[in-house]
């Protein structure tokens, strides 16, 4: 039974300072304990009391933490035995919120790489609904977002980003399905990762501009496998910077 109650205090003091409201601050807390590996899965977590001290809150605000992350798939609470870290299959990884509490994505090589996997399987998809299916608006908010892009390589890095963020938003919306529609947060929150470990857009800007507008330009000719297959070999070479980095 792992047990690391005796630095609960520093960890928490920054928390509390750092994200507004309490409940919130202690959700994230906890989850990033879990998520970045402090707590494993099998591993129990302190006790309530030990939690409320420590945080210097009441027992029924850890509980209600508690309850959030249960309902993420993170912990169980099991009789006589306390709070139990669930097996990583089991956790809500789609969730935009999860992924917000891991403390270092950027270094969990594993995650990363599942949410690649995830993106092979979700955009090239939506690209190709986004070139059936998209209207002109659709199209104008993806242009508005390469043009970003343009724009601000190779000066901006932040922008850059941002304007990729945009992109890639901007695809997924236009293929119309509701259920893809839902996971923009997911895949915004993948792409952030990823710029954190890639260097692409600022060392190789005229191929990433011009895979980016491949799919642009086959989306506005309503080219779907063009689409789709423009929206792989952006992937491929995101794959490509992950493996340099």
């Amino acid at each position: 039974m792992a047990s690391h109650s005796e630095a609960l205090l520093p960890v928490l003091s920054n928390a509390l300072a750092e994200g507004g409201k309490v409940h919130d601050s202690v959700v994230r807390t906890l989850g990033g304990w879990v998520l970045g590996g402090r707590y494993r899965p099998g591993d129990t977590l302190p006790r309530e009391d030990e939690l409320a001290t420590s945080f210097g809150i009441s027992r029924t605000s850890v509980r209600e933490a508690i309850k959030v992350l249960s309902a993420k798939g993170l912990l169980e609470t099991r009789p006589r035995i306390g709070v139990k870290v669930r097996q990583r299959e089991e956790w809500r990884m789609l969730d935009p919120a999860v992924l917000s509490w891991h403390p270092d994505l950027s270094h969990d090589r594993e995650l990363v790489a599942s949410l690649m996997e995830a993106r092979r399987i979700i955009e090239p998809a939506a690209a190709e609904l986004a070139a059936r299916r998209g209207s002109a608006a659709d199209l104008a908010e993806i242009e508005a977002a390469y043009l970003g892009m343009e724009s601000s390589i190779p000066h901006d890095l932040d922008a850059c980003c941002e304007a990729d963020l945009a992109f890639h938003r901007g695809v997924i919306a236009a293929s119309h399905n509701i259920v893809l529609r839902s996971l923009i947060g997911t895949i915004e929150t993948a792409l952030k990762a990823t710029f954190m470990l890639t260097t692409s857009l600022m060392e190789d800007q005229a191929r990433t501009l011009s895979v980016h507008k491949a799919v642009l330009d086959a989306i506005r000719f309503r080219d779907t496998a063009g689409a789709r297959g423009a929206m792989n070999r952006l992937l491929d070479l995101a794959a490509e910077d992950l493996v340099r980095s």
